[in-house]
């Protein structure tokens, strides 16, 4: 019988792990800003209702991010 050997386990530090998701977080929202920048304008004449929805989808998330957000902060304090 073959003895398997294993590498001794070091202990995992939340920080950079938190690093890398928070600079994610940040290039999304950067992404985002740039899209709203990009959409149709109120004075399009080719705006539609499927405009107005989308948009509303986007706040309800954007609404719950804000939210979680506000609710993880809050947990630190």
């Amino acid at each position: 019988m073959t003895k398997v050997q294993t590498l001794n386990a070091r202990p995992i530090e939340p920080a950079a792990a938190y690093e890398n998701a928070h600079q994610i977080s940040r290039d999304l929202l950067q992404h985002i800003e740039l899209q709203l920048d990009r959409m149709i304008r109120p004075d399009n004449k080719a705006l539609r209702w499927t405009h107005v929805r989308a948009l509303n989808l986007v706040n309800a998330q954007l609404s719950e991010v804000a939210a979680l957000v506000d609710e993880t902060n809050n947990a630190r304090n």
